[in-house]
């Protein structure tokens, strides 16, 4: 990650306090506590199901394509390096640690703990807790940016962040599609427009959040998402796939667009 940015002398005495390094290893302990708790779901799951298998006892236009989930690899890959970098003697005055910890640390737990919840079908509960984590990821992604495009922060330590914030945003419309599907049953014509209603919103967030923070990681995060939606209703659907497909193309164009724009 760059480190090479300058940092300006209150975030330096800020960073350099010994409570910013208790943060920063309470940082390490909640992502290695949010993997583990996610190997843990896998091999041995909690109630004897696994996400996939609780998410496909509810149907909902939503889900998408199986493939798409496996960006958690990356992005728990994402987390684990800036992890272990932001403990480096090296980031030592880097303001952008301790600016993000708190809330990066209530996301990872949070993350954790909806696990359990959604293994045990309290999907109410996890709507609950997938919100939380959405606005602690959206708070450390803004704080981050912030940092970067002030120039105290390398660009590269936001991505982690913007990797992480852009599938949680996808995971919480599909979370809450889930839950609806338990308290609502609209007719076929109905849910169609909800979805795309809702694909709508994706983009639009998408677009509003690039546009202020001028970042690739967060709409290519949600691109990705939104072709796994369009993929998986290509059959059974071919009208909501191509709202999904469309808004897809329409964000990356706008996120590059805008970025471009920045950098002019």
């Amino acid at each position: 990650m760059n480190t090479t940015s300058s940092t300006a002398p209150g975030a330096v005495a800020t960073a350099a306090q010994p409570e910013s390094r208790l943060w920063r290893w309470l940082v390490l302990g909640a992502v290695l506590g949010n993997l583990l708790c996610n190997y843990v779901a896998q091999r041995y799951p909690f109630n004897g199901q696994t996400n996939a298998v609780v998410s496909g006892k509810y149907y909902t236009l939503l889900t998408p394509a199986g493939y798409a989930f496996s960006i958690w690899g990356l992005i728990f890959l994402g987390i684990l390096v800036y992890a272990i970098w932001q403990l480096l003697p090296a980031q030592r005055r880097q303001p952008l640690p301790t600016a993000v910890a708190e809330p990066f640390i209530l996301a990872n737990v949070a993350t954790a703990g909806w696990l359990v919840a959604f293994a045990y079908e309290k999907l109410a509960v996890s709507v609950l807790i997938m919100l939380v984590i959405l606005a602690s990821l959206a708070v450390a992604y803004s704080r981050a940016r912030r940092l970067v495009r002030s120039g105290q922060a390398g660009w590269a330590s936001s991505i982690p962040l913007g990797l992480y914030f852009g599938w949680i945003t996808v995971a919480t419309v599909l979370n809450v599609s889930l839950w609806l599907s338990t308290v609502w049953q609209p007719s076929a014509s109905t849910a169609t427009t909800v979805a795309m209603l809702l694909l709508n919103v994706v983009l639009v967030l998408g677009v509003v959040v690039t546009h202020q923070f001028r970042e690739l990681a967060y709409p290519l995060t949600l691109a990705w998402g939104l072709v796994g939606i369009g993929l998986a209703r290509s059959g059974n659907a071919p009208g909501l796939a191509g709202v999904a497909l469309s808004a897809a193309l329409t964000l990356v164009a706008a996120a590059a667009w805008l970025v471009w724009q920045k950098r002019r």
